[in-house]
């Protein structure tokens, strides 16, 4: 898992409004995500748009796939 710190610095980066978007959500979605290296190749930003993109989709999409065992 990500740091918190990272986690906050990526968001940051990225422009996320933190009173729009979980903060825990965000930090598990990059750990989630970090399995596509071969395609982000460990790009922490780009590895926080693909969990912003899903969060967007669902705002508790990395608590439903940590639940269905994913």
């Amino acid at each position: 898992m990500i740091s918190k710190g990272k986690a906050k610095a990526v968001g940051d980066r990225l422009g996320v409004d933190w009173s729009k978007v979980d903060f825990n959500q965000f930090r598990m979605g990059i750990g989630f995500e970090l399995e596509h290296r071969n395609i982000t190749h460990g790009d922490l930003e780009m590895t926080g748009t693909i969990a912003l993109a899903h969060l967007k989709e669902d705002p508790k999409y990395y608590t439903k796939l940590k639940r269905a065992g994913l």
